[in-house]
């Protein structure tokens, strides 16, 4: 890991809102082992949908907030509500072939994101600078954006046809295409994680979605199945849609109080005649569906009417986990360079390397797959810096070193999925991105489809089929599939994030990531964004000379709150608002030398 000799400032940092981004409402489910952060969405939700055209009186920037929040509700109706803000003879009259796909932006609406100025003739110029965070499609997905533009202009006013007030304001001229803030997305949508396999067929990917708020619980496993049918959000290539010509038969039909829940499907002659095939399908719907109230007790899936499966839900999702973690997550700090099990948060567990190898160490990666762990660690050799690797059962007794030596290593990273030689890693070396196993730490640079991008940093999720990396300065996601040791990535899509110069990244959640940069105040800061970048909110402000160098998470928790994540600024490294000090190492796990106080990295094994 780089290195950097600046003066570490005086760090004062503020939480917020870290007590609460704890369980959300997809987490009443039992799986083996540790499961994924479930959905997250906001707790108080006065109203399912966006305030009237009236609501805000005669006041202008009040209605252009309104006006901003009126698309939300849901697909195919939201030129209907936008229009009803819009003076008769300015409203939107869509084509046949418009999807009514929303614009979605970020606007800073309480700290000057609009403007309002009055014009001589009564009515008011409204002036709203945005980011544009992505189209949100029909299937409940957000593509990447189609608009380039950081500001937009309206003006309102009373209607010619009433020019008094009785009748509130009206917009005169609109924008030329549907806007929605991403407050709004956040207050009437849900969001809802699907799944597909990957190409491989050995895991479920997540997808996120968001439902209206006033799509009734009756048609929600309706809705779901559409999405399930009609394929993976379009970064996701990496992912599997349902077999061809598998469609809904009918609404799925709200069973009694306790009662089963009929799934009836569709598909093409010769699909699904195997069990596996069926049991697969079987899986990815009943996970699909976790967060379902109707779904309390049986699922049943008919193919044509001809019932296949029923299974009792909570306990096939506990039989069939999605991840295979088992036991809470252990969090490791380096000091002096030796690696120390840390207690309060999370469990401590034996060093997974043999103490015979733990020195020289810098920071490091680990992951357990069952009773095996794979183990990168990053290791200064004099001025430079080599990966050494290896995974056993418990312990990597067997550690490989690299022959080539770097300036510079970030922390390495493993992912979940692994590949044909076993557990594949990331890593960042001078500015590129790089692969390696745990049978061979020399590196092999990763090609992107589509532009080449460098890195400064990278994450792996925890489903081990998706990404998160910083290049540039910008946060990047992108699918990939683990090949003969190597790595197909697919096209990386860039995330809009209210942060720039950005420097570090990890994974949160199943689709939420912390990502580490600059405020629009020039403070260093954590925020929380979904991996789509539609709803972020602060994790840590902080005032420090020195950029944050690593970031570590759990994303494994379903207690409240998570653990909280770890970050590294100018060699050292703290959890929440906190320094990692010597006395937060676990009981006869040993002591650094005395001048050495805290901790210069820290991670998490799960």
């Amino acid at each position: 890991m780089s290195r950097r000799g600046i003066a570490l400032g005086a760090v004062a940092v503020l939480l917020s809102g870290l007590a609460a981004c704890g369980i959300p409402g997809e987490s009443d489910v039992r799986i083996d082992g540790r499961g994924p952060v479930a959905d997250t969405a906001p707790a108080d939700h006065p109203a399912a949908q966006p305030p009237g055209r009236t609501t805000s009186g005669s006041d202008p920037e009040a209605f252009a907030k309104n006006f901003l929040t009126a698309a939300a509700g849901e697909p195919g109706e939201a030129y209907e509500r936008v229009n009803e803000y819009i003076e008769d003879s300015k409203q939107f009259k869509p084509k046949a072939d418009d999807k009514g796909d929303i614009n979605v932006v970020r606007v800073d609406v309480d700290g000057g994101g609009i403007e309002v100025t009055q014009n001589k003739d009564g009515t008011s110029l409204v002036t709203v600078e945005v980011q544009q965070i992505g189209v949100l499609r029909a299937n409940g997905s957000i593509g990447e954006p189609v608009q380039q533009k950081t500001e937009y202009s309206f003006v309102v006013g009373a209607a010619p046809t009433d020019p008094g007030t009785g009748g509130g304001l009206w917009v005169l001229q609109p924008p030329e295409v549907l806007l929605m803030t991403d407050d709004a997305l956040r207050d009437y949508y849900q969001e809802h994680t699907i799944y597909f396999w990957n190409a491989n067929g050995t895991s479920l990917v997540p997808d996120l979605r968001y439902l209206p708020r006033t799509v009734p619980v009756q048609r929600h496993a309706t809705e779901v199945l559409e999405w399930l049918t009609g394929g993976p959000s379009e970064w996701l290539k990496s992912a599997v849609a349902l077999p061809e010509g598998t469609s809904p038969v009918g609404n799925v039909p709200a069973p009694e109080e306790g009662g089963r829940l009929e799934i009836n499907l569709a598909v093409k002659a010769g699909a699904l005649e195997t069990k596996l095939e069926l049991e697969k399908l079987f899986t990815q719907i009943v996970w699909s569906l976790r967060n379902n109230q109707l779904l309390d007790n049986e699922l049943e899936l008919k193919i044509q009417n001809q019932s296949r499966m029923i299974e009792v839900a909570a306990d096939y999702r506990r039989d069939h986990p999605l991840y295979q973690l088992t036991g809470a997550a252990a969090r490791y700090g380096v000091f002096a360079g030796r690696i120390y099990p840390l207690t309060n948060p999370g469990e401590p567990r034996p060093v997974p390397i043999p103490a015979a190898e733990n020195h020289d160490i810098v920071t490091a990666g680990v992951s357990r797959n069952g009773d095996d762990v794979a183990v990168a660690l990053v290791v200064r050799d004099g001025e430079s810096f080599r990966l050494r690797t290896g995974t056993g059962p418990g312990v990597a007794t067997s550690l490989l070193t690299s022959e080539e030596k770097y300036d510079d290593l970030s922390r390495p990273v493993w992912l979940k999925e692994a590949g044909i030689g076993g557990p594949v890693g990331l890593v960042v070396a001078q500015g590129k991105l790089y692969t390696f196993t745990a049978g061979n730490p020399r590196l092999t640079r990763v090609s992107f489809s589509g532009t080449d991008l460098g890195a400064t940093a990278v994450a792996a999720s925890m489903d081990g089929n998706r990404i998160a990396f910083v290049s540039g300065g910008r946060l990047y996601v992108a699918g990939v599939r683990p090949v003969d040791g190597g790595l197909n990535v697919e096209p990386a899509r860039q995330v809009a994030t209210s942060l720039h110069s950005l420097s570090a990244v990890d994974w949160f959640g199943e689709n939420l990531l912390l990502v580490a940069g600059v405020d629009s105040e020039d403070a260093k800061a954590i925020n929380r964004i979904n991996v789509d970048g539609a709803v972020e909110s602060g994790q840590i402000r902080y005032v420090s000379a020195a950029p944050v160098e690593a970031l570590a998470a759990d994303p494994t928790s379903l207690e409240a709150p998570p653990l909280p994540p770890t970050y590294e600024a100018n060699e050292v490294a703290f959890v929440s608002d906190t320094i990692i000090t010597r006395s937060q190492i676990a009981p006869g796990a040993g002591e650094p030398p005395p001048n050495v106080n805290s901790a210069t990295a820290s991670f998490y094994l799960y």
